[in-house]
């Protein structure tokens, strides 16, 4: 594949001017989207000298209000076109890929300059025409591509750039990384929805060093080497391997997705020498010619780099500890290279200097991009619309949650007993397939609602009889879990009480009860008790107690049937291998158990929870309506019988390592006093919840036996086969 060569402009020229932009007092930014990657610009603008934080704009309101009042921003808005109005002279795009272009070209017709998140568009096309748009209106555009900014890569350049090895001649950069999407069966992220994608999302970083390094691609050649069916016609490529010649030297990358062990290198070769970064440990070293005999230069080249790697690793490792002690700011490699381009390009805007990662070599660095996604570029077959969904039919049951890998098996379930279904998702796209399937054959509605929504839920519960809350909501602070998991939960109460519903299932989980072994004389019931102090366990568990309780009042008042179901640990395809109900994995193939390990799990299979939700969603004569029911199996493996079999299915070095409790307590106090001296806020370890986690005490699950029906996979080959050797990479 040949690629034009990206013409530059000189500093100064329009893309690396500031433009119109007065800059009398500080400069007022607003960032635009309230997720994850908003709090790293948000925290670093709070930082950045000459910035006034002025607005927070998500299609959320709700959602930019919270991030405005946690950083103390003064306006919160939903729609973008806002932003001018309100005296907003930058904003920061922190928004999905495939919204970029939109949101660049809008704000910079309302003539608000951008500085977006990677990438800068998902065609060179797309990238040129911005770039030029930027340029006529003479505003400031430019892309974060942060990774230029990490501490070992300014490094590197540093000392490429000083000539120490001489002219560059080849780059090799390696991206071996785990996707937790990819491992958790998660498939609706952006970077699924066509093959390239995955370039555009992962390969930028890389590519942005590279393009620094030896300026504009010329051509390139792209192999898949390993490639997966995702779901009937997503395609997903997860290893890749190209070679490039570029302006001035030649490069190769080779990408691998859903990897096991994790090696992210950028490695430089001269003409004199090579340098080696290593982004995973943050590690630098190389190697320069000598005028010593060849057995006295290995030696050299050997000691030299050994005394390169410890230095690092010290400096690491004394950086983490001030950190961690309150003698530091804050200095993880990814914060600071978030926090080191923002203020490069705030710097430069006001200074009126060239813009780093301006447009033209966001451009570039988009060509690069091209170049490797090579033949699949072409954009996929539209998919068939989902059809707008119609009236309730008799006996419709309502599902929130159904995308996720308990709600699908409900979701096929009721499919399979030709139950009408309506799903309530939050996005169209990358829906599992036996929703887009069934909806497009008729047998289930989708309404594109969240639990917000009152419009929404209203038109997916009118005339419906039945629903299942599968949706789980959480938060950083008690207040949003509030907000979110509890009253939330009590307003879909409500609006089921409103519309008529005959019975609320809602899917709850044994966190909401103390599982420790003191004060349970034998088996844990089925029950309405939930952990009598909440307040000393964590987020999750808490917040689903309370909304245990929020329901059951809320029902009761309203004379709504509720069924709560409490799940035990849900093993199955679709889970994550590592397990937290196993233990703490430490690392992906260390697992330090909640003690000994040595006792059996309460666990049980995603597909066996459907079966029981589906029973109790349709029993007939109120049998289980108004109780709380344990969904947990009976197989007597243990966390350390668990591991030990994943390490046969995988043939990877699994390792369990039991831990007393009494011993993890006491880390859990030594990491706490450490965070209290270095001046951070923490709360006080709780022995509490350490020893629920444990599980030790087992359960009882009488009420589904009993008045379902239910008979759990409880034979340990056939759970074994169902929950464990599912991840052999041979039955893939």
């Amino acid at each position: 594949m040949t690629v034009t060569e990206t013409e530059k402009p000189a500093a100064g020229s329009a893309a690396g001017t500031p433009g119109p932009l007065r800059l009398d007092g500080p400069t007022r930014v607003a960032v635009v989207g309230a997720g994850y990657i908003a709090d790293f610009h948000l925290e670093a603008l709070a930082e950045t000298r000459g910035v006034e934080l002025h607005a927070v704009c998500d299609i959320s309101r709700a959602r930019a209000e919270q991030a405005a009042q946690r950083f103390s921003v003064g306006h919160a808005v939903a729609d973008p076109a806002e932003l001018a109005g309100l005296g907003v002279q930058v904003a920061h795009l922190a928004v999905p890929p495939d919204l970029h272009v939109s949101l660049t070209r809008q704000l910079l017709e309302s003539g608000v300059g951008v500085f977006a998140e990677k990438p800068i568009a998902l065609s060179s096309d797309d990238a040129r025409s911005l770039a030029e748009l930027a340029e006529s209106r003479r505003l400031p555009l430019a892309v974060n591509h942060n990774y230029v900014f990490r501490p070992v890569i300014r490094r590197l350049l540093e000392r490429v750039d000083s000539g120490e090895i001489g002219r560059v001649e080849h780059v090799e950069a390696v991206l071996n990384v785990p996707l937790r999407q990819l491992d958790a069966g998660d498939y609706s992220h952006w970077m699924f929805r066509a093959p390239r994608n995955i370039v555009f999302e992962q390969a930028v970083h890389p590519l942005s060093i590279v393009e620094r390094l030896l300026g504009a691609v010329v051509s390139a050649r792209t192999s898949q080497l390993a490639s997966r069916e995702l779901h009937p016609g997503q395609v997903f490529h997860e290893r890749w391997a190209t070679s490039f010649v570029a302006q001035r030297g030649t490069a190769a990358l080779y990408m691998a997705f859903g990897q096991p062990f994790t090696r992210n290198t950028i490695q430089v070769i001269g003409s004199d020498g090579f340098i080696e970064a290593d982004l995973g440990h943050d590690l630098l070293s190389g190697e320069r010619k000598t005028m010593w005999l060849d057995f006295w230069n290995s030696y050299l080249a050997g000691a030299r780099r050994g005394r390169e790697l410890r230095g690092d690793a010290r400096r690491n490792l004394t950086g983490w500890l001030a950190s961690t002690l309150g003698l530091r700011a804050r200095s993880d490699p990814f914060y600071l290279s978030m926090r080191d381009s923002i203020a490069a390009f705030h710097r430069a805007l006001r200074d009126g200097g060239q813009l780093p990662n301006d447009a033209r070599t966001a451009l570039s660095v988009t060509q690069w991009a091209d170049a490797v996604a090579g033949d699949t570029t072409a954009s996929p077959a539209p998919e068939k619309p989902i059809p707008e969904p119609g009236d309730a039919r008799p006996g419709e049951v309502v599902v929130l949650g159904g995308t996720g890998f308990i709600g699908r098996r409900v979701v096929a379930r009721l499919l399979e007993r030709d139950v009408p279904v309506t799903c309530v998702v939050r996005r169209l796209h990358s829906l599992p397939p036996v929703i887009t399937e069934a909806a497009r054959s008729g047998r289930l509605r989708v309404i594109r609602a969240s639990l917000g929504d009152a419009a929404g839920m209203e038109q997916a519960l009118r005339g419906a009889q039945r629903c299942v809350h599968l949706a789980t909501g959480n938060g950083a602070t008690w207040e949003e879990v509030e907000a979110v998991m509890v009253r939330g939960s009590a307003q879909v109460a409500e609006q089921c009480a409103a519309a008529g519903i005959e019975r609320l299932v809602y899917v709850s989980s044994i966190a909401a009860l103390y599982t420790g072994t003191d004060g349970q004389p034998g088996a844990i019931g089925d029950s309405w008790d939930t952990d009598p102090e909440p307040e000393q366990r964590p987020l999750y568990s808490r917040g689903k107690a309370a909304a245990e309780k929020a329901l059951r009042e809320t029902a009761g008042r309203l004379g709504l049937a509720l069924v709560v179901a409490r799940p035990g640990v849900v093993v199955g395809e679709g889970t994550p291998m590592q397990h937290s109900g196993l233990g703490l994995w430490a690392r992906d193939n260390h697992c330090v158990g909640w003690g000994r390990g040595d006792h059996p799990l309460p666990l049980v299979l995603a597909d066996d929870v459907a079966d029981a939700l589906v029973a109790a969603t349709l029993a007939d004569g109120g049998g289980v309506d108004g109780e709380a029911l344990n969904l947990c199996a009976s197989t007597g493996l243990t966390a350390a019988d668990v591991v030990a079999e994943l390490a046969r299915a995988t043939g990877r070095p699994l390792h369990f390592h039991p831990r007393p409790l009494w011993l993890s307590q006491s880390m859990e106090i030594g990491k706490w006093i450490v965070k209290r001296v270095g001046g951070r806020k923490a709360e006080f370890p709780s022995y509490r919840d350490l020893k629920s986690r444990a599980l030790a005490t087992p359960f009882s699950s009488k009420l589904a036996r009993e008045r379902l029906g239910w008979q759990p996979v409880e034979d340990r080959s056939a759970f074994l086969d169902a929950a464990v050797r599912v991840y052999d990479p041979g039955r893939r």
